[in-house]
C-alpha cells in the first residue's frame, strides 16, 4: 500500500441553542466584548480541518485538526509513495495528518486505534454536559436538557466576578439533585481565599473545582485540598506537572489536556498516585472527540466525566452515528478511528469563502 494523495476540507458547525452565553458574559459569545488572545472572536467562528490520506488500495485515512480562528495555511507532509506501515505509531500524535495516518494504520491492520494505544481498558467512558458562563436561570434550563439527554454530570464555565457561581450550582441541583457539577473558572477564582469562600456553601454536594486558581504554585492547590472537602482538580498539559501534583499530593483528580500518547503517559502517572483522570477537549467537532475517546478507553483510571462535548454542543457531529448516548461514549469497534463520516453533513458545513 502506498499513499497517493491528500485532501483538506475546512469546516464550521454552528452551536446548538442554549450552550453559549448571552453577550453580556463576553467570552465565547456572539457579540461579546471580553475576548482574549485565545478567543479573539466568538467561538462560533472557529474552523477545523477535515483531512484525508488516500492510498492506491482505496483505503482512506481521516483526521481532523484542532480548532482555529480565521484562515490558515496547511502544507501536507512529504508522505507521497510511503507505506503507512513504515510509520511508527508512537511518533504520531496530535491531530490533522498524523491522526489520519494513525487511522490509516489501524485500518490497514484491521484494528481499532485503542489497540494501538495499548488495548481496551473499559468499554465506555462517562461524558459530562458542557455550558459556558450564564445566569442561574439559563443554567437550570441547561441542566434540564442534560438530565433529559441522560447525562449524570455537568461542567460549567464561570469566574469569581460573575457573583453567581454558588447560585448556579444550586440551580443545577434544584433540577437534577443527583447530577455531578464540575465548576471550571479557568483559574479565575484567583486566590485560595476566594475559592474557599465559594467552596464552603457547597460542602457535602457532588461538586468538583477544576482549575480554581493559577497553577504557578501547586502548594496552593495542596492547601485547597486540605482545607475543603470539595475535590480539587487542576487541568494539566505536561507530564512534569502531573509528576509534581502527584508528588505534592496537590489534587484529588486531574483533567489532561493532550489527547494521545501524552495523555496515556500522564494518566499512568496519576494512576501511580491513586488518582482518577478525565480527558479534556477544545470543544472540538465530533471526529476529534473520537480520537480522544480511543485514548480514554485505553486508560483504566479515566473515570471522571470527560469533556468530549463537541458532538452535542454543535448542531451536527459530522458522523453517521451518535458518539454520546445517555452521557456515555462507547469504544468504536471498527478499525482505525472506527467511525463513518456523514458526507452530506460535511458538504453542508464546508467553508467556501
Amino acid at each position: 500500500m502506498k499513499i497517493t494523495g491528500f485532501e483538506r476540507t475546512v469546516l464550521r458547525v454552528p452551536f446548538r441553542p442554549g450552550i453559549l452565553p448571552p453577550p453580556e458574559y463576553g467570552e465565547f459569545s456572539p457579540g461579546g466584548e471580553q475576548f482574549s488572545s485565545a478567543y479573539p472572536e466568538s467561538i462560533e467562528r472557529r474552523c477545523q480541518d477535515l483531512v484525508r490520506l488516500q492510498t492506491d488500495e482505496g483505503i482512506t485515512g481521516i483526521g481532523m485538526s484542532g480548532p482555529y480562528f480565521g484562515s490558515r495555511l496547511d502544507q501536507p507532509p512529504d508522505w507521497l509513495g510511503r507505506n503507512p506501515l513504515d510509520f511508527e505509531p508512537r511518533d504520531l500524535g496530535g491531530g490533522g495528518w498524523q491522526m489520519a495516518m494513525l487511522d490509516l494504520i489501524g485500518k490497514t491492520l484491521g484494528q481499532p486505534l485503542y489497540r494501538i494505544f495499548g488495548g481496551l481498558a473499559q468499554a465506555s467512558i462517562h461524558i459530562d454536559y458542557w455550558i459556558a458562563r450564564m445566569n442561574p436561570e439559563d443554567t437550570a434550563a441547561a441542566a434540564r436538557r442534560a438530565l433529559a439527554e441522560g447525562f449524570t454530570g455537568l461542567k460549567m464555565k464561570c469566574r469569581y466576578e460573575d457573583g453567581n457561581v454558588v447560585d448556579r450550582v444550586h440551580a443545577v441541583f434544584d433540577v437534577a439533585p443527583k447530577m455531578r457539577v464540575v465548576v471550571d473558572p479557568n483559574e479565575r477564582f484567583h486566590t485560595v481565599e476566594n475559592t474557599l469562600e465559594l467552596a464552603r456553601p457547597l460542602e457535602g454536594k457532588d461538586v468538583v473545582f477544576e482549575d480554581p486558581i493559577p497553577k504557578d504554585d501547586f502548594s496552593l492547590y495542596k492547601r485547597l485540598k486540605e482545607e475543603t472537602s470539595i475535590p480539587i482538580a487542576p487541568h494539566l498539559q505536561a507530564p512534569r506537572q502531573a509528576i509534581e501534583v502527584v508528588h505534592r499530593g496537590a489534587a484529588d483528580a486531574f483533567n489532561i489536556g493532550p489527547s494521545d500518547w501524552t495523555f496515556l503517559h500522564m494518566a499512568r502517572i496519576a494512576a501511580d498516585g491513586g488518582l482518577p483522570v478525565w480527558i479534556a477537549s477544545n470543544v472540538d467537532l465530533g471526529l476529534f472527540d473520537v480520537f480522544r475517546l480511543h485514548a480514554a478507553v485505553a486508560t483504566p483510571n479515566c473515570t471522571f466525566g470527560s469533556d468530549l462535548c463537541g458532538s452535542f454542543v454543535h448542531e451536527h457531529t459530522l458522523l453517521t452515528e451518535p458518539l454520546v448516548v445517555d452521557g456515555q461514549a462507547q469504544a468504536p469497534s471498527g478499525p482505525g478511528l472506527g467511525v463513518d463520516l456523514d458526507e452530506e453533513a460535511v458538504l453542508r458545513y464546508t467553508v467556501t469563502d
